[in-house]
């Protein structure tokens, strides 16, 4: 690609490149006229694609509406042509609601619904003999609380997989060396055994599998979830898919749609019985012929509880002897190991060849929520997605499955903008999440979300249908008084998207990193240490990342010195399509220079993969001392005190890592070094980075593609909270000229701030808090050496005329729809009402403390002002600088000038084409959230706090007055 290339298709990136949207819709309740108003309104406003998904609409007929209903498949017809009219992508999810594949055909008592190990035991003295049928699973009995959606439907069969006894230590510890299976005694359902002698009494338990019975809604009968662990509850989907669902002219629609997708979202399954073990039907044969032994007399040390997502596991019981500790997560090691084997194998990669031949790919929030290796499952899939929600925004999580994502070229998505501050936020909160994702290297925005403002008649007010509740998400649709700018806005972050999807992405390390239970509840981490409510946004904007504190890699000498990592599971090194070509892995793709390994467990055949990659050229750094989050709202972390002293599995291959690990450190590629010195051990390997800081700066993240002769750099100054610019030198590789984007106008400037050093170009960027930078490198131009810029005041704007559009509930609009089925189906759409309120003449503060404005009305003002420049000199840039807008998304006009939008957390925009000699008429026009009109309206009091409630406490929402408007200060600056 050509620079000019690069100009001419950024200026107005495609459809392709616009964030996309997932959209709640209620039931198949909505009109077919709502429907293609709705995807009118989001292509309208530049959204590239639409994900909708069936929510819960309270007391509508379900067997009507319900996901699977004749109103449902019609709705989805419609929603498919008019996306794909348009040039939009659509994807559908793999079940009703959000939460797991599920279906309407089967029930808990099928293969093709999810299974559980379930548990019941007896207490046995020593020498005591028992005999006659084993107790069976109470499946009427109460069960486990969850937080998950869903609930245990009915229940009926049983299955007898296991009878294992131990010898009880007290305070829940076994003997491990009393394990023994009596599965093979058992007659029938009976079984006659007597308890051998000895201190202890000896605990019986006997495993029954049955469904978990977990139940999806909303649905048209009722939906289960599947087996996503025996290959029979794919073929149930695909069944489904195939047989129901797609229809001849659904199919037909797909066909004309090259960004069909499915989407599968988080894995929210549960199970509801002691045992709490996701199982099937085959997992102990898989187990025996992967692992080469049987899990069966093991099981009593797998039993867990898990009250939210595989990371909040608590194993039931511990190893009395601390000797038989290893043996034990050994053992938990081959089981989680196998799981993951069994939904790649079973369901990822089954679903996925199903769906390329209906002319779908599959994007799918991997692994995580379930106890499966978080990236493992990344090359299964054609786009990987994460999210902002329960990842907490945090730039180490994003860097989780960036690896699989870079290293086999699958787009890397986010599902972005859910919070539990429904309405609340400014603007610029949800644009610094965006702006933390591109830094690790995700290029695709799905905003969460988007709903109708009609629904269901007696549960739908102003400002409008929910969809996902009022507590888990934002609305990016046409309630917000914000969506004036939205097409501003969406062709921003589409040329945000372009630039970072252009070529290869280059990390400077990869980070070998095995995870099972991987902690996705940072973002649910909202209580301090004296039990008060930490809000959303001061978690975000001053904690964890933004308070020196990483999670995962925790040092942050490579961050604060430019060098780029990202983390991957090292199995995945040992795939026929990653390479090493003596310099860089997988120089196609992510091209690392080097290899991280911490963890204390290594798989043996990864070790000898790097020893022989090591002794061809490859750069290893073996770090000891690492530390890690294990979950943070328990507070727990682990140490790697050495790095890969042992095999992560029962293999019996310890002694033969050590072997190998031995000769790895001996190895004149491989640095030994603690996470402090992984810098300096990187520098001397020379693979000190591609952009590297000329100094260490602790504000700025970047990420780095390379096309043919163009290097693009984005970069950020993530500390957003705070108040002072950061001045960063970035010494990227090669000679050329370097070019500056404007996000806002597509225009791709000379950038003043480069210089060459020796065979880099270095780069200054001056960057405002929560700032970013798109600088192309064109290494097929002549460099050209420039001083940065400096910015000298031409006139400032003080004075101001105020007119606000206060939104506020207007009349509802009831509409019908008679299809000629024998029922008409009806929904209210709320309106906003807008009045017109003129402040008058006004020195810039927040609307709260404005006479006639107050601290009560939500909407968009409008300032209007005159500027004087007495004499433009020619060639000279001018930029408005607005100081800040409290984070409102809005736009600026210069005379008969078009409207420009602005960044929110940098509101500069560059007015030269639009000034002329002597008076410029200015208009400003900056909008806010719905939180002041909500709050005075008593929205919030109804509003329960979720985050909150995930700590047992029963509480609502509490809002304050927010910040809204234009408060400056407001100066032309004149580039010198």
């Amino acid at each position: 690609m050509t620079l000019d290339d690069f100009r001419r298709e950024i200026a107005d990136p495609a459809i392709e490149f616009r964030p996309e949207l997932r959209w709640w819709l209620a039931e198949g309740l909505h009109t077919d006229a709502t429907l293609r108003r709705e995807i009118e309104d989001a292509h309208r406003l530049g959204f590239g694609g639409m994900e909708f998904l069936a929510m819960d609409e309270g007391a509508i007929d379900h067997a009507r509406y319900g996901w699977g209903s004749e109103e449902w498949v019609h709705d989805s017809q419609v929603v498919v042509e008019e996306t794909t009219r348009r040039g939009m992508s659509v994807s559908f999810t793999s079940g009703t609601n959000w939460s797991n594949a599920n279906l309407p055909t089967i029930d808990p008592d099928q293969p093709a619904a999810a299974q559980e190990l379930d548990v019941v035991h007896e207490i046995l003295v020593p020498g005591r003999s028992r005999s006659g049928p084993l107790p069976r699973i109470d499946l009427d009995a109460p069960i486990a609380e969850t937080t998950l959606p869903g609930h245990r439907g009915t229940v009926r069969d049983q299955h007898l997989a296991a009878v294992v006894a131990a010898r009880a230590a007290g305070d829940g510890r076994l003997d491990a060396s009393s394990l023994v299976d009596l599965t093979g005694l058992v007659d029938g359902e009976a079984l006659d055994w007597t308890a051998p002698e000895g201190d202890g009494d000896w605990r019986l338990f006997v495993y029954w599998v049955h469904g978990t019975g977990q139940t999806a809604s909303p649905s048209s009968s009722v939906n289960y979830t599947v087996n996503y662990l025996d290959r029979d509850g794919v073929d149930a989907v695909i069944a489904y898919w195939d047989d129901v669902v797609l229809t001849p002219a659904l199919r037909a629609e797909v066909a004309h749609n090259p960004r069909a997708q499915m989407y599968m979202d988080s894995l929210e399954l549960s199970t509801y019985g002691a045992g709490g073990l996701f199982w099937g039907f085959t997992v102990a044969d898989e187990f025996r012929a992967r692992r080469g032994y049987d899990i069966v007399p093991w099981l009593p040390f797998l039993t867990r509880d898990t009250p939210f997502m595989a990371v909040s596991t608590v194993y039931h019981h511990q190893p009395s002897d601390d000797a038989d500790r290893v043996t034990v997560e050994k053992v938990r090691f081959d089981y989680v190991r196998t799981l993951t084997d069994l939904y790649i194998e079973n369901m990822l990669r089954p679903f996925a060849g199903f769906l390329h031949s209906v002319g779908m790919t599959l994007r799918s929030e991997i692994s995580y929520g379930l106890p499966f290796e978080l990236t493992r499952p990344g090359p299964e899939v054609d786009g990987i997605e994460t999210e902002s929600l329960e990842f907490g925004a945090q730039i180490d999580a994003y860097r989780l499955m960036a690896g699989p994502a870079h290293l086999f070229g699958k787009q890397y998505s986010s599902e972005t903008g859910a919070t539990t501050r429904n309405h609340m936020l400014d603007h610029r909160f949800y644009d610094q999440i965006i702006a933390t994702q591109l830094a690790a290297g995700i290029t695709k925005t799905v905003l969460h979300g988007w709903a109708s403002p009609a629904g269901a008649e007696g549960v739908t007010e102003w400002p409008g249908h929910e969809g996902m509740w009022p507590m888990f998400s934002e609305r990016f649709d046409t309630r917000q008084p914000g969506s004036e700018f939205y097409p501003l806005w969406t062709a921003a972050i589409g040329r945000l998207q372009y630039a970072l999807r252009r070529g290869r992405p280059r990390i400077d390390v990869g980070i070998l990193r095995t995870d099972h239970f991987t902690d996705n509840l940072i973002g649910m981490a909202l209580i301090g240490p004296d039990g008060e409510r930490i809000p959303d946004e001061t978690a975000y904007g001053t904690m964890w990342m933004r308070d020196r504190e990483n999670h995962w890699w925790q040092d942050l000498g490579m961050q604060d010195a430019g060098i780029t990592y990202e983390f991957f599971d090292g199995s995945l090194l040992l795939r026929d399509d990653v390479s090493f070509d003596g310099d860089e892995v997988q120089p196609g793709g992510p091209g690392y220079r080097a290899l991280v390994v911490y963890q204390s467990t290594l798989d043996a055949d990864v070790a000898a993969h790097l020893r022989d990659w090591a002794r061809r050229g490859l750069r290893l750094v073996i770090v000891d001392g690492a530390r890690e989050v294990e979950s943070l709202m328990a507070g727990r972390f682990r140490t790697h005190e050495a790095a890969a002293s042992a095999t992560p599995g029962l293999d019996g291959r310890d002694d033969e890592l050590a072997g190998i690990m031995a000769e790895l450190r001996g190895m004149p590629g491989v640095r030994v070094a603690a996470p402090s010195g992984v810098v300096a051990a990187l520098d001397d390997l020379g693979a000190g980075g591609r952009a590297r800081f000329v100094e260490d700066d602790r504000h700025v993240l970047t990420h780095l593609r390379e096309d043919a002769g163009l290097s693009v750099l984005y970069a950020y100054h993530f500390l957003y909270e705070t108040t002072e610019a950061t001045t960063v030198r970035v010494a990227l590789e090669g000679a050329g000229a370097v070019h500056r984007l404007d996000a806002w106008t597509g225009e791709l400037r000379p950038h003043r701030g480069a210089h060459a050093e020796g065979d880099r170009t270095v780069v200054e960027l001056t960057l405002a808090p929560g700032e970013v930078a798109i600088v192309v490198l064109d290494r097929s131009a002549e460099a050209a050496a420039s001083p940065a810029a400096d910015f000298v005041e031409v006139a400032r704007a003080d004075s101001w005329r105020l007119r606000v559009e206060s939104w506020d509930a207007g009349e509802p609009e009831v509409l019908s729809e008679d299809r000629g089925l024998g029922y008409v189906s009806r929904e209210v759409r709320p309106t906003t009402a807008i009045t017109r309120v003129d402040a008058g003449e006004i020195g810039l503060a927040p609307w709260s403390r404005l006479e006639g404005v107050g601290p009560d009305v939500s909407g968009v003002g409008e300032y209007t002002t005159t500027l004087t420049v007495p004499e433009l000199a020619a060639g000279a840039r001018h930029v408005l600088d607005l100081g800040s807008t409290c984070g409102g998304l809005g736009s600026v006009r210069i005379g008969a000038g078009p409207e420009r939008g602005f960044d929110t957390a940098h509101p500069v925009v560059d007015v030269t084409a639009d000034l002329r000699p002597g008076e410029n008429a200015v208009v400003v026009r900056v909008s806010s959230s719905l939180n002041n009109r909500l709050r005075a309206r008593g929205y919030y009091e109804r509003v329960p706090d979720i985050g909150a409630q995930l700590t047992g406490e029963e509480r609502m929402q509490h809002a304050i007055v927010r910040e809204y408007g234009l408060v400056g200060p407001v100066r032309l600056l004149r580039e010198a």
